[in-house]
């Protein structure tokens, strides 16, 4: 009676534990791939103010380009990109970093620690007036492989008016936006067989 009266307090616990773990896992920021035909991507935990990098996983047999605007930013659509760069599938953690350089400014974004796609631009295009929107990807999710994936969406405000107060215009405006997207008829390259000699 002892044993079976331990042994259901402690599957009661067991339980109990169990359920706090799975409400705790999106906190973690782990990278999930329960499907991987399909697109994964989960935003690292910030470290410093506006810190972005994201973990992703495509899938194989496609391929993708990383895309970078800087100009014409919508509320919805998406831009067309400034700069872009090819992409592997695989995992990857790709890095987006906004740099004040002198009297202008530089947005890298990297791709496994290295630089894939960089664009400058001049001192007025960043008012520091305040912005709208930012990373996406708080929580791992899945995503269709054939559609992009926007991991950052950021509107930039315009300058102060006479009064000092700031507002965002009604159509496309300064900002960043950096999404992953499928290559148009273009199939990632078939892994190598091997072969017996003849």
């Amino acid at each position: 009676m002892a044993v079976w009266l331990s042994y259901g307090l402690e599957r009661r616990r067991i339980d109990d534990l169990t359920a706090r773990i799975d409400s705790l896992r999106p906190l973690a920021r782990e990278l999930i791939v329960d499907d991987p035909g399909m697109i994964a991507a989960v935003k690292h935990e910030e470290l410093w103010y506006d810190e972005n990098a994201w973990d992703v996983h495509l899938p194989a047999g496609r391929r993708y380009r990383l895309c970078l605007a800087t100009r014409g930013i919508e509320e919805r659509a998406t831009p067309p990109p400034g700069v872009s760069a090819p992409l592997e599938p695989g995992r990857r953690v790709i890095a987006l970093e906004q740099i004040k350089e002198g009297d202008g400014w530089r947005v890298d974004v990297s791709c496994d620690g290295k630089v894939a796609a960089s664009a400058t631009q001049p001192k007025n295009w960043y008012a520091g007036s305040g912005s709208t929107g930012g990373s996406q990807f708080s929580a791992s999710r899945q995503s269709a492989a054939d559609k992009p994936v926007v991991l950052f969406h950021r509107r930039f405000m315009g300058p102060p008016d006479a009064k000092g107060q700031s507002s965002m215009p009604s159509g496309p405006t300064e900002g960043v936006a950096l999404w992953i997207e499928p290559v148009a008829d273009a199939p990632a390259p078939a892994s190598p067989t091997a072969s017996s000699p003849p």
